[in-house]
């Protein structure tokens, strides 16, 4: 009797398992069936109907005036269906090998996608636009990349990724019979969540000028050029070089020059750019008038400074100190002024501080050296020209030229207006002004800032449509390279200068890897955007 129960037991037990077994391969072999009759999209099945994927939806990055940065390109997706009719309107939009190759994959009986140039208004083919990036997006180094899952990895696409991420998808839904067949005369669903491309972050970046300043970069191997709006510190354009295509990282990788790194928010040394920061200490605490002899050196405790002109600039003030960047007149002004005010002046400046450009992208740390450290005199010369311990970013110098661009006063460099969700703005706070210098020490730096571009080292700075002011700078790095000291060299001014408009940081890794000066750089920028401007009139 027992052995009975059991032998019943088995034998319900073993049917089960095999009705179970061959429901599972059956299943698994239509799932593969299906998924083979489509070489362009996935296919997903659940709760009886049939999807076929067009693509993926992230939120956008829009530049200061809402254009599209990123999603900056579209396509128009038709699902047709393999019917007579649907053929024929087809034909009407794709010829040749395009064509042929859709009408043989629609002789499996399903529906399929392609891309077609316009929409198709026809019984059996619907169609939906898809929006995407292009190879050529602008600015990568700030905008970032995404990775196969569709979620930020660098850039704004990282600090902004769980606005942007969107776990939906394009996708044509049809409805199927208990084994995946398609029904016929009903339409398939269209899945497109447009008001998630819509959301997104607002740059300040302008895309004309930073089409501009891509172009203007070029003449740097290594390097980086900043736009900024004088007033706001929004920063306008922004270029790190070497260049990448988001699209083909993995070429990349192993270059030895680097090319995803951001140069333009990581920290080098200086050198004469700083020297108006010294200037505006010295001015603030009454050594505006300094005069001093320029012999091409100066002894300090045990060992001799020297000036890059060798044979002594003679008799120099201020505004000629300056102008021939003269290297021992900054020395004496520094010591004169005093440690703690040189100082504080560059704290009021932000130096020694990292700078939150937007929510998760912030600026390299700039170096600067200690009080303790600037008792030591020698360390006070160094740091009085923008050598030794001192390093800073290309976008951590806006706030030096935006003091004196603005009467002493500046905001904090950003790179994002807001972001957009839901049909609502949010700005970004970026916070309050800094008042760094008076008005009337700005004003004098202005107008010393001139002189460098007419009568000193920046000759090769002055635009040919507008006028201008700023500072050249090389920086000795100490690394040898083939036998050759590696310099750093930079430029940084405003244009127009009787009312700053916009700032330009230009920088270059190594001073002999450039086609162009900095000053050129410089010049060539504010003319192709005081053209822009000209323009839009």
């Amino acid at each position: 009797m027992q052995n009975k129960i059991w032998w019943r037991f088995f034998t319900k037990r073993s049917a089960i398992c095999y009705f179970l077994l061959i429901s599972l391969f059956f299943s698994a072999f239509l799932r593969v069936a299906v998924i083979a009759k489509s070489d362009y999209t996935d296919v997903l099945q659940s709760h009886g109907r049939l999807k076929l994927s067009a693509g993926k939806i992230r939120g956008t990055i829009y530049d200061c005036n809402m254009r599209p940065i990123t999603n900056n390109k579209s396509k128009i997706i038709a699902c047709v269906s393999p019917t007579n009719r649907a053929k024929t309107a087809l034909s009407t939009v794709l010829k040749g090998q395009e064509l042929e190759n859709v009408l043989d994959r629609l002789k499996d009986g399903k529906p399929v996608l392609c891309e077609v140039p316009k929409e198709i208004k026809c019984d059996g083919i619907v169609c939906t636009t898809v929006y995407f990036n292009d190879d050529s997006i602008i600015a990568p180094h700030t905008v970032g990349y995404v990775n196969s899952d569709n979620k930020g990895v660098n850039g704004l696409e990282l600090a902004y990724d769980k606005l942007l991420y969107n776990n939906d998808g394009v996708y044509f839904s049809f409805a199927c019979d208990g084994l995946y067949n398609v029904l016929e005369g009903i339409e398939p669903e269209v899945y497109n969540n447009t008001s998630a491309v819509a959301s997104g972050v607002v740059s300040t970046i302008d895309i004309n000028i930073q089409s501009i300043i891509e172009e203007t970069a070029n003449s740097l191997e290594r390097g980086a050029v900043v736009v900024a709006d004088a007033k706001t510190l929004k920063i306008r354009g922004i270029v790190s070089r070497p260049n990448f295509n988001p699209n083909d990282l993995e070429s990349y990788l192993k270059r030895q020059d680097s090319p995803l790194f951001n140069r333009a928010i990581n920290s080098y040394a200086v050198g004469s750019a700083f020297k108006p920061c010294i200037a505006a200490a010295a001015i603030e605490n009454g050594l505006e008038s300094t005069v001093y002899n320029c012999v091409g050196s100066m002894e300090i405790i045990d060992r001799h400074f020297n000036c890059h002109e060798r044979s002594g600039h003679g008799v120099l003030n201020l505004r000629y100190g300056l102008a021939n960047s003269c290297n021992t007149y900054f020395f004496n002004l520094a010591i004169k002024t005093g440690k703690n005010n040189v100082f504080k002046m560059a704290d009021n400046l932000n130096f020694g501080k990292k700078i939150k450009l937007c929510d998760g992208i912030y600026t390299a740390n700039s170096i600067i050296p200690s009080i303790e450290k600037l008792e030591n005199t020698a360390h006070l010369a160094n740091f009085s020209i923008g050598q030794g311990d001192f390093t800073t970013s290309p976008v951590s110098m806006l706030t030096l030229y935006s003091a004196i661009a603005n009467g002493g006063k500046y905001y904090m460099p950003s790179l994002v207006e807001g972001t957009y969700k839901d049909g609502k703005f949010t700005e970004f706070n970026r916070g309050f002004m800094t008042k760094a210098m008076s008005d009337k020490t700005a004003s004098k730096l202005l107008d010393y800032l001139k002189t460098v571009i007419t009568e000193g080292t920046g000759g090769d700075a002055l635009p040919e449509t507008v006028t201008a002011a700023g500072k050249t700078a090389t920086a000795q790095t100490g690394i040898i390279e083939n036998g050759r000291e590696i310099l750093r060299s930079w430029f940084c001014g405003f244009f127009p200068a009787e009312s700053p408009k916009y700032i330009v940081i230009v920088f270059s890794e190594d001073s002999k890897k450039q086609t162009l000066s900095c000053g050129k750089i410089f010049s060539q920028t504010a003319d192709k955007i005081t053209a822009l401007s000209v323009d839009k009139f």
